[in-house]
């Protein structure tokens, strides 16, 4: 007697626990990475926004920095370029493990800013001197997206590591 079911036979509880032993001996010899989900969310989040990339134009370290077998040197402020728009951010860590960013826009404008992390987006309003804040901001992968006044399309940063 044949048991081999026919191609087109409906889903069954064989099937199902089949698929859950396989599904256990993926996991236990290729595990997901962790945090690699939420990455791969916020990736697509970013590239499906309908937005114009700044580039990257400054990259401050702090004095005295130098290259070699030292530690890893954190970057204090950042400026982004774009056509329209310069964003300057400055970061500050604290001592739990989070960091304070301090931006400022240029042509300054009382614009929505948004702060892009896999963990969730916060949003701001810049003031009238173009100045806008965020505090505390977890450690990661965060991109800006700053909301014009009128109907020109939105400005994103580049991601970068906090």
């Amino acid at each position: 007697m044949d048991m081999t079911p026919a191609p087109d036979a409906p889903f069954d509880e064989r099937d199902a626990a089949v698929l859950a032993v396989l599904g256990r001996a993926v996991a236990l010899l290729d595990p997901v990475p962790d945090g690699l989900v939420e990455r791969s969310l916020f990736a697509m989040t970013l590239a499906s926004l309908e937005a114009e990339v700044m580039s990257m134009r400054h990259v401050g370290t702090p004095a005295g920095a130098v290259r070699g077998d030292a530690a890893p040197v954190e970057a204090r402020t950042i400026t982004f370029t774009h056509d329209s728009l310069t964003v300057m951010v400055a970061l500050s860590a604290s001592g739990d493990g989070q960091v304070r960013i301090d931006g400022w826009l240029s042509p300054a404008a009382p614009l929505v800013v948004e702060l892009r992390q896999p963990s969730g987006d916060r949003s701001t309003m810049a003031d009238g001197d173009g100045r806008f804040s965020f505090d505390p901001v977890d450690r990661g992968p965060a991109s800006l997206l700053v909301r014009p006044a009128d109907d020109a399309a939105p400005v994103v940063t580049p991601v970068v590591e906090l």
